[in-house]
């Protein structure tokens, strides 16, 4: 079982999903993380479910999030990934109602079009999207003043960082949780920058 007593055993899971060790790597993580909170591992998600998805949708998922679903679901990975029949377009979210939308910048609207929603940030309102023809992922920030930022170039990136972040609830009795939180918030930081991990997480 996957125990962080120090900040060398966190585990970097893989460089892109697809990896060679990817699969045993990223497993090892959430079947620890599902462990801790007693919870049952999720089924994998049909290539057949993901195209009635896209079909849907009107455009493909990252392929990283494709083969991820094909892997582990809609796993646990500490942020809420969410069920296909609840992603959508961010735009049709507040269609039928735009004043009870965000106040968008003109740079939120160059980018909203093409904005798909996948998951929940800890229940507070903001979600992480994939652009539609990039793939980029952005963060769809709900108090702040400019709405909508770019946050990694791929999909895979944001799921290494949920897994990184994940392990600091997987500490040992050798150490506590603030040290581990400091340990995963340091090695995020390390591959995607302070900016990008504060604005995320803060």
């Amino acid at each position: 079982m996957l125990e962080i007593n120090n900040k060398k055993d966190i585990i970097i899971p893989f460089g892109k999903i697809g990896d060679n060790d990817w699969k045993n790597n990223t497993g090892q993580i959430i079947d620890a993380f599902a462990d801790t909170w007693e919870e049952e591992l999720k089924d994998p998600i049909s290539a057949d479910e993901i195209r009635t998805l896209e079909t849907r949708l009107g455009t493909t998922l990252p392929a990283g999030i494709s083969l991820f679903y094909q892997t582990f679901g809609l796993a646990n990975i500490g942020e809420e990934l969410q069920e296909l029949d609840q992603m959508g377009w961010m735009k049709d979210i507040w269609a039928n109602n735009p004043q009870n939308g965000p106040d968008f910048t003109s740079e939120d609207k160059e980018i909203l079009p093409y904005l798909i929603t996948f998951s929940n940030y800890i229940g507070n309102g903001n979600m992480f999207c994939f652009h539609s023809e990039t793939k980029e992922i952005y963060l769809f920030d709900h108090d702040s003043g400019s709405y909508i930022t770019k946050m990694f170039n791929t999909a895979d990136d944001y799921i290494k960082g949920c897994l990184i972040f994940a392990q600091a609830e997987l500490y040992g009795e050798e150490t506590d949780q603030e040290d581990a939180d400091e340990w995963s918030e340091e090695v995020a930081e390390d591959l995607f920058g302070n900016d990008i991990i504060k604005k995320w997480k803060y």
